[in-house]
């Protein structure tokens, strides 16, 4: 294997979604990313890329939170306004490994060609406590074969539960799992999946924070303390506003208007890698199209 000293180095610039924070590093091409399955990088959907010394700051309007937790050696950093996570940093790693970005974030990367290398992050101690859903369970009653599960954010703020008709990983689930490489959705790592809204309840909504983009006819939903995104809601619109928007805009509000898209990530007992979404390019069909700053 070739020296990374060798190799040429590449400009990369990234942003969170809203363009409040914009930076700028150089490295080798990136081909490879790195995967924890951890509890913070499990629900953030991270993947990381470490720039080292090379990061540069170009557009900071102030709009980024700070969060830790167990011994607070970590600092994850997100957006404010519009949930993108962008870096962390820990003074106890190895040199070069201290400041990582979220290369979901990075202009132009696409996550779903790297290969990616996966660390056993849950392993460390202290292992993570998912905090104990205590709200009512949702109306719908899961069918012979059903299960309900709960998740929350991260910090426990929020947290939910989410009825299926079979349990997600059993091969016999037949509802839509879905990943988009839209602009915001990778930047989020969602995984979706498309209850109908009697089939999610969630305890804690005051701790969210909704963003909306593009049409603004839908709003993603994030905790306002960690930044572990939970699902996508219908964004309140006047009658002019929804006259507005395109046909296909429009029609996908009133085709989704009975479902609640929820971001399978935040479940507790569940693996991501268990299933296998279905790709969408929303880069290419949502309009209008993003431009990144």
């Amino acid at each position: 294997m070739a020296d990374t000293q060798d190799q040429e180095v590449k400009a990369y610039r990234g942003n969170c979604h809203c363009g409040a924070f914009i930076y700028e590093f150089s490295m080798p091409e990136i081909k490879t990313a790195n995967a924890c399955n951890c509890s913070i990088c499990t629900k953030k959907g991270y993947v990381w890329v470490f720039p080292g010394e090379s990061l540069k700051v170009v557009k900071d309007k102030g709009t980024l939170v700070e969060y830790k937790f167990n011994a607070g050696n970590t600092v994850h950093k997100f957006c404010g306004t519009c949930g993108t996570a962008v870096t962390a940093f820990n003074a106890t790693y190895p040199a070069g490994k201290q400041t990582a970005v979220n290369g979901r974030a990075v202009q132009g990367l696409d996550i779903w060609k790297l290969e990616i290398n996966t660390f056993e992050g849950a392993k460390i101690e202290p292992q993570y406590e998912a905090p104990v859903y205590t709200g009512p369970e949702p109306a719908t009653t899961a069918l012979d074969g059903g299960k309900t599960y709960h998740g929350s954010c991260h910090c426990g703020a929020v947290k939910a539960a989410l009825t299926v008709s079979h349990a997600l990983d059993s091969g016999d689930y037949k509802g839509r799992i879905a990943e988009c490489n839209c602009s915001l959705c990778m930047r989020g790592g969602y995984i979706w999946i498309y209850p109908k809204k009697d089939e999610i309840a969630i305890e804690g909504a005051e701790n969210l924070t909704k963003y909306a983009a593009a049409s603004k006819s839908w709003a993603k939903a994030f905790c306002k303390r960690c930044g572990v995104h939970v699902l996508n809601n219908l964004n309140p619109l006047t009658d002019e506003e929804v006259a507005a928007l395109s046909e296909p805009a429009r029609m996908r509000r009133v085709g989704f208007g009975d479902f609640r898209p929820f971001n399978l990530r935040i479940l507790n007992d569940f693996d991501p890698g268990s299933v296998k979404p279905e790709h969408l390019d929303g880069w290419n069909t949502i309009k209008p199209m993003y431009t990144n700053p």
